[in-house]
């Protein structure tokens, strides 16, 4: 397929399985064709490049008996993508805003008693949150300036990184420390980008190229989806009646279109709520349900102070 009569048939509500395995985009590949944006540069790997492994998810796509997407979706490579019908704040597998939670009062409840507990200490009486913070001490009485600080942060969260980087920057110089910002790209959330150009991969390639009796690394080239689906009739959300699509101008909307779409239920990426309390990964500190990473006592406010407004639009 081209990229117009992808383009076309995306409208027209046919979900078009990614090439690269992943379940972040709606088109073969993503945009610009096979691998990724830009063309033929995605991940390695044994799937690398090829159609998403494993059995199709059950259930109908959005428009059929299980509106709101697939529901054994479980996050894998064979998820389906297209155009969901679920609530504004859900993801496109499912018609909640949590599957933890029932309520936006008993959410707020366990995010409260996370937030008390780290407060309280752990078995040292450190708060974990404020130890690992480096703006506890850069400049601090009582401390030694350390020499540098460095965070992790996902891919997709590349404002926030920027903002904290440029703190912490404005730290060390109100120190009265000279200060220099720079970026690893590291692969963040992005498996496409730990098996394809990460910084890691570049280092090893060059040290296996230059340096005697080492190890020589060769990226896996990626190889593109050859065979389409069977289907006869779509099964996504038939978007033709706002959206157009024409070999001249491409594809073209109206804002009055898609602001009725998007309030009438466009969805965004993942449930919105469960993100909020404790992110989607079990990372150092917490678990699958409680991630420290999450727990700010701002956040919190926030849910306390608008608490009406926001259970109304929980679930």
């Amino acid at each position: 397929m081209t990229d117009a009569d992808r383009a076309e048939a995306f409208i027209n509500g046919w979900y078009v399985k990614g090439s690269t395995g992943s379940s972040s985009g709606g088109m073969e590949g993503g945009p610009g064709g096979n691998g990724g944006p830009g063309g033929n540069d995605g991940p390695g790997g044994d799937n690398a490049g090829g159609p998403p492994s494993g059995e199709k998810p059950n259930g109908a796509g959005p428009g059929g008996d299980n509106a709101g997407g697939p529901h054994a979706m479980n996050g894998g490579s064979s998820d389906e993508v297209g155009t969901p019908d679920s609530g504004t704040t859900q993801s496109a597998s499912s018609k909640t805003d949590s599957a933890n939670y029932s309520s936006f009062a008993e959410m707020l409840a366990a995010y409260q008693a996370d937030i008390a507990e780290i407060q309280a200490g752990d078995e040292y009486g450190n708060n974990i949150v404020d130890l690992y913070n480096p703006l506890n001490y850069i400049g601090a009485d009582g401390t030694d300036g350390p020499t540098w600080a460095r965070i992790l942060m996902g891919a997709s969260e590349g404002d926030i990184s920027m903002m904290n980087s440029l703190n912490l920057q404005v730290a060390w110089l109100n120190s009265g420390t000279d200060a220099e910002i720079e970026w690893q790209w590291n692969g963040g959330h992005v498996p496409s980008e730990i098996f394809g150009d990460s910084l890691a991969l570049y280092v090893d390639t060059m040290y296996g190229e230059y340096v005697d009796g080492a190890v020589k690394i060769t990226k896996a080239a990626a190889s593109g989806q050859t065979t389409n689906g069977d289907g006869t009739e779509p099964s996504g959300t038939d978007l033709s009646a706002w959206v157009s699509y024409d070999s001249t101008s491409g594809v073209g909307m109206t804002l009055a279109g898609a602001a009725a779409y998007r309030t009438s239920g466009a969805s965004k990426a993942m449930p919105g709520f469960d993100v909020m309390d404790y992110g989607q990964e079990d990372y150092v500190f917490g678990s699958s349900t409680a991630d420290a990473r999450h727990w700010d006592t701002y956040v919190l406010k926030v849910f306390e102070e608008h608490a009406d407004t926001l259970a109304e639009l929980f679930n």
